[in-house]
């Protein structure tokens, strides 16, 4: 089966590990809470930042001329970037000093990224189908997954969290329904994958040919893996806002694994 065919598939299977009560109390501990709510928000900046820069660790200037859409995509991740962390200056001041968030050390988008991408650069190399291209198509596969997933569940929890003020209930709900339509609405991973391989390979160099080649390496069941990974890592991420008493204390602390 196609990995076109399988990836609403993909995404439908992972739904159960942000259904787990875990994830669900710290969803809502999230949602409620002026703290968590910045802290989300500017990881989320962090991470939507590595999105958008993670193309130049394709190396071949060639092939990432190639991807098809991949100019919007990284507009729209550089977008992203800047109106989250924006949202979370205006509506949590009280978090930052001279605009810097206060705790940057405990940031979590980073350290997720890497580490979603890590794996699948091992992974990949111990099957024999690694080359610079194939970790950051897997680990963006992923990673868009994890967005949908996780922002539409936030994006409805906020909507409802009577604790908040209206205002910044509707303005935060209504930014991740946009970052969704965008990602929903630009070409995506899997489009970019094929289009890739249907490349004409004449005039590029060997390097560029060699990326492809193994590109042709992969199957379904490594974008399956790192969507799965991802959701894992965000699974453990957020249950970890069970405990919110805990987690406030270690991320005021920098002690949360963050970079």
């Amino acid at each position: 089966m196609s990995l076109r065919a399988r990836e609403a598939e993909i995404r439908s299977g992972l739904l159960p590990l942000l259904a787990t009560p875990g994830v669900r109390r710290g969803i809502e501990v999230l949602s409620r809470d002026r703290f968590f709510l910045a802290f989300f928000l500017v990881s989320v900046s962090q991470g939507e930042g590595l999105g958008a820069a993670a193309v130049g660790i394709i190396g071949h200037e060639e092939v990432a001329q190639r991807i098809r859409d991949i100019r919007r995509q990284r507009e729209e991740e550089a977008s992203h970037e800047a109106r989250t962390l924006s949202a979370a200056r205006r509506h949590f001041p009280e978090y930052f000093v001279d605009g810097r968030y206060r705790f940057t050390e405990s940031l979590q988008g980073r350290p997720y990224y890497l580490a979603v991408l890590e794996a699948n650069r091992s992974r990949l190399e111990a099957l024999g189908r690694y080359s610079l291209l194939n970790p950051y198509l897997t680990t963006s596969f992923g990673y868009e997954v994890m967005v949908l997933l996780l922002y539409q569940a936030v994006a409805g929890a906020v909507a409802g969290a009577a604790t908040l003020p209206e205002a910044l209930r509707q303005e935060i709900s209504s930014l991740l329904h946009a970052i969704l339509d965008e990602e929903e609405t630009h070409l995506g991973i899997v489009a970019q994958h094929d289009g890739l391989l249907a490349t004409d390979r004449s005039g590029l160099s060997s390097a560029a040919v060699a990326a492809l080649r193994a590109l042709e390496l992969l199957g379904v069941e490594d974008y399956a893996f790192s969507a799965e990974l991802a959701v894992r890592q965000l699974q453990s991420m957020m249950e970890r806002l069970g405990e919110p008493a805990a987690y406030r204390a270690a991320i005021e602390a920098g002690r949360t694994g963050g970079h």
